[in-house]
């Protein structure tokens, strides 16, 4: 039979996951054409770096999975009432929706491995959506961060200066909220800031949660059950 603390120990263990898939599949291949690109250069571009797209579709759809498991875990270590479920609710929604993400690209790269896209107003399509449902994974991370680093800062959970960066990051997202739905061209590399900000901070919240909840876990001493006591 597992253990508590085994359970607890991959919990942690799985924001860790969440963050080396996330970048692995983020950094695997070249970022996407500007978003005010022709069709045709899209489409090349799937097709030159199919298989890096295709294997970091795949390593991105794992870390959302992993994402579920930590989001639950967060839920169990986390006491504050009120915000607790705000932070379970928003956390899964951010599993559900990169999962979800992951399928305007990889459906661009099935096309393409199946002979290729002929209609370009499909190649736009599926590149905008790509663009755009980043929105939607910005807003379900802002309201995480936001309750995330509000137990963080009332000093319930890790600890306080992390909980402003929670919020600095959930600030990020909000910006990127705004920039991913109405930029339909491109507006100069300046813009970027905010989603790359919004991404790094996000990644390093969940990094120094999960290295936090190891290192508790870790200098807990361990208490046998009382039916192993007892044997």
């Amino acid at each position: 039979m597992i253990e508590d603390r085994t359970w607890e120990r991959l919990g942690a263990l799985s924001g860790l996951g969440f963050i080396v898939l996330t970048l692995l599949a983020t950094f695997l291949y070249p970022q996407q054409p500007r978003v005010d690109s022709a069709p045709a250069v899209t489409l090349a571009w799937v097709h030159n770096h199919r298989t890096g797209i295709q294997t970091g579709m795949v390593l991105g759809l794992f870390g959302a999975a992993l994402l579920f498991w930590f989001i639950g875990h967060l839920r169990h270590v986390v006491h504050d009432e009120g915000l607790s479920p705000i932070m379970f609710g928003s956390g899964i929604g951010v599993a559900v929706l990169s999962a979800i993400a992951a399928l305007p690209i990889g459906l661009l790269a099935f096309m393409d491995a199946q002979g290729g896209v002929t209609n370009p107003d499909v190649v736009r399509m599926l590149g905008d959506l790509n663009v755009v449902l980043f929105a939607t994974i910005s807003a379900a991370t802002m309201v995480f961060l936001i309750a995330l680093g509000s137990v963080m800062v009332q000093r319930e959970f890790v600890a306080p200066w992390l909980g402003w960066v929670s919020l600095l990051a959930a600030v990020l997202n909000g910006i990127s909220i705004v920039t991913s739905m109405t930029f339909s061209t491109y507006h100069g590399a300046a813009w970027s800031v905010p989603g790359w900000g919004a991404f790094i901070g996000t990644m390093l919240v969940i990094l120094v949660v999960s290295v936090s909840l190891l290192r508790t876990r870790a200098e807990t001493p361990h208490h046998p059950s009382a039916m192993a006591a007892a044997a």
